[in-house]
């Protein structure tokens, strides 16, 4: 199996894509057939949930060649591999509870498998890892077939969904005539943060940078420098303050202000992010003050 990640990076030594898509193959296939011999063989003793197992390694080895043919649209692929990922989940929900009743021989696992359920419990856990090494050789089968078009396509489709919900938000407060005494943050979210100043009808991208005695800071990235602006609550009422401005009311979706204190240990604080951003090479804006027992020639700052 590495010979053939081997030839691939020696035959085509411009596409490092390929290679690092055959290497994943490879490892996974390995990993795959050690994983799946361990739960057939402590599985000798149960011959029909043996054979069950061995049925949906077959399934496995379908759905792996279902993602790598080239003439299934990928559309379909990835309509297929979000299954196994949802499949995935379902099944650890499942299993995970299920043991650890069985562990105290009672329980649903107990309840359907009867006598076989402590031999079920670590064939279990071989079968959901080696799931979740098929999702990955899938989630590498689909991606190398993604043309620099398609892919340039997704980017531009996002981004316009992105926009569109933007514009959702902001046609919703123009509605209620409430943008002109509110801002608008949207914090958390998956990728970059969005703010919408108070009497402004479109988002601009913001960057959480770390919170610091209740107050959180981030980076206006819009101007030139990037400006600091802060995130404060008072009396019950959520403030940001751009550097050099008055503060504003804003709203905060429904979801932050619910979670709000769950939040707090996942936020870095203000020295845990300048060493991630040594660790991780970020840029840091200007407006960040260095610690003296900071190295500051390490942190590198905005162009």
């Amino acid at each position: 199996m590495s010979a053939i990640s081997a030839y691939v990076y020696y035959r085509f030594p411009g596409n490092t894509r390929l290679g690092t898509y055959f290497f994943v193959f490879t490892v996974g296939a390995g990993s795959l057939t050690a994983i799946n011999l361990y739960g057939i063989q402590a599985l000798a003793d149960e011959p029909f949930y043996q054979g069950v197992y061995i049925n949906i390694l077959w399934g496995q080895l379908f759905l792996i060649l279902f993602a790598w043919t080239k003439w299934i649209p990928i559309h379909t692929r990835k309509r297929v591999a979000q299954g196994v990922t949802i499949g995935l989940g379902a099944f650890f929900l499942f299993h995970g509870p299920g043991v650890m009743n069985a562990w105290n021989d009672g329980g649903l696992y107990v309840w359907l498998f009867k006598d076989a359920a402590q031999a079920l419990i670590w064939p279990g856990f071989a079968l959901f890892f080696s799931g979740i090494w098929t999702r990955v050789i899938m989630a590498a089968g689909i991606d190398i077939d993604i043309t620099p078009e398609e892919r340039a396509r997704e980017i531009q489709r996002y981004e316009a969904e992105k926009e569109a919900q933007k514009r959702k938000l902001s046609e919703e407060m123009l509605s209620s005539g409430r943008y002109l005494e509110y801002g608008e943050l949207d914090y958390p979210i998956e990728s970059i943060d969005s703010y919408r100043e108070k009497g402004s009808t479109t988002f601009e991208d913001v960057e959480f940078l770390y919170r610091e005695n209740d107050i959180r800071y981030f980076s206006r990235i819009k101007f030139n420098p990037p400006k600091e602006m802060i995130l404060y609550q008072e009396n019950g009422q959520w403030y940001c303050q751009t550097a050099g401005q008055e503060p504003e009311k804003v709203l905060l979706p429904e979801s932050t202000i619910k979670t709000e204190e769950k939040l707090r240990p996942f936020e870095d604080d203000k020295r845990a992010y300048l060493k991630r951003a040594i660790r991780e090479r970020l840029e840091v804006p200007h407006f960040v003050e260095v610690p003296d027992d900071i190295d500051e020639s390490k942190i590198e700052r905005y162009k």
